[in-house]
C-alpha cells in the first residue's frame, strides 16, 4: 500500500474558503483476484470531530470524485440552508481492469456476461483495507455511506445483502437487470437511499432498455423501505450528477 500526503500548505491560500480540502492518494495493488484499487480523499478543513468526519465512499471514483468532493465543500458554506454536514469523501477507482463488470459482479449475469463475477473480492478489500485507512486518515466508521452507479450501483445492492460495514448506501440508477434476485435479498430497512432518472424507463425507449425495468426496479427498492429519488429530466447517466445534493444530505444528515 502507498499512501501519499497533502502537499505543503500555499502560504498565499491562507484566506481560501473553508471548503478547501487536502487530497490524499492510497494505492492497493492487485493480490488474489482482487483487483489494484486507486483511492483519492478529501477531508475538510477544519476541526476534527471528536468521533472523527462522516465519510461519502464513491465507487467509479474517477468518474465521480472530484464532482462529489466539490459540491460537499460548496454545500457546507452554507449548511444551514443546503442540509450538507462536514464530512470526507473517499472515491475508489479499479486499476488495470479490462473487465470493469466482472470487477463489480456477483453474479454471472442474465446471460454469463460474467464467468467469473469479482465483485466479493473487491468488497473484501473495501472492508479490509480501504476503511481501516479511512478510519486512520479521520473517518468515523460509523458513518460510513457506499455510493456506485449503474453496475457499482449494483455492487452498493449485493454489498448490503452482504452484511458489508457500511452505515448506510445509495445505489444511484442500479443494474437491477443483472441480478433480479438483489431486490428480495435487502433487509427491510431505511439506510438505503436509490435515484434514477425519469428518462430511464419511458415511452420510446427501445424495448431493450424497457425491458431493463430501471425505474420500476428502484419503485420495488422502496417497497421494501429504501427511499427513493426519481429525478426528473435526468437519464442514466447525467443522474449521478443530478442526485449528488441528495447523496450528501443521506450522508451525513443535518
Amino acid at each position: 500500500m502507498t499512501l501519499t500526503s497533502p502537499a505543503p500548505e500555499d502560504p498565499s491560500q491562507k484566506d481560501a474558503a473553508p471548503d478547501t480540502t487536502q487530497p490524499y492518494a492510497i494505492r492497493l495493488p492487485a493480490v488474489d483476484g482482487a483487483p489494484a484499487v486507486d483511492v483519492r480523499v478529501a477531508t475538510p478543513q477544519g476541526e476534527r470531530p471528536p468521533g472523527g468526519w462522516p465519510v461519502l465512499v464513491l465507487l467509479e471514483g474517477e468518474a465521480f470524485f472530484d464532482t462529489a468532493a466539490q459540491v460537499a465543500g460548496r454545500l457546507l458554506r452554507r449548511s444551514a440552508k443546503t442540509r450538507v454536514e462536514a464530512m470526507m469523501t473517499a472515491g475508489v477507482s479499479l486499476s488495470g481492469v479490462a473487465d470493469r463488470v466482472a470487477a463489480y459482479a456477483f453474479t454471472p449475469g442474465p446471460q454469463g456476461q460474467a464467468p467469473e463475477p469479482r465483485g466479493a473480492a473487491l468488497l473484501a478489500r473495501l472492508a479490509t483495507e480501504v476503511l481501516p485507512q479511512l478510519a486512520a486518515l479521520g473517518a468515523d466508521l460509523e458513518q460510513a455511506v457506499l455510493m456506485g452507479h449503474s453496475m457499482s450501483g449494483l455492487f452498493v445492492l449485493e454489498a448490503r445483502a452482504a452484511g458489508a460495514p457500511f452505515a448506510r448506501y445509495a445505489a444511484i440508477s442500479p443494474s437491477i437487470w443483472w441480478n433480479p434476485a438483489v431486490v428480495a435479498a435487502q433487509p427491510e430497512s431505511a439506510n438505503l437511499l436509490v435515484a434514477v432518472g425519469a428518462r430511464e424507463e419511458m415511452e420510446g425507449l427501445p424495448p431493450a432498455h424497457l425491458a431493463r425495468r430501471m425505474v420500476s426496479n428502484a419503485r420495488d427498492l422502496e417497497a421494501r423501505g429504501a427511499s427513493l429519488r426519481v429525478l426528473e429530466d435526468e437519464d442514466h447517466g447525467s443522474t449521478p450528477y443530478a442526485a449528488l445534493p441528495a447523496v450528501l444530505r443521506f450522508a451525513a444528515p443535518y
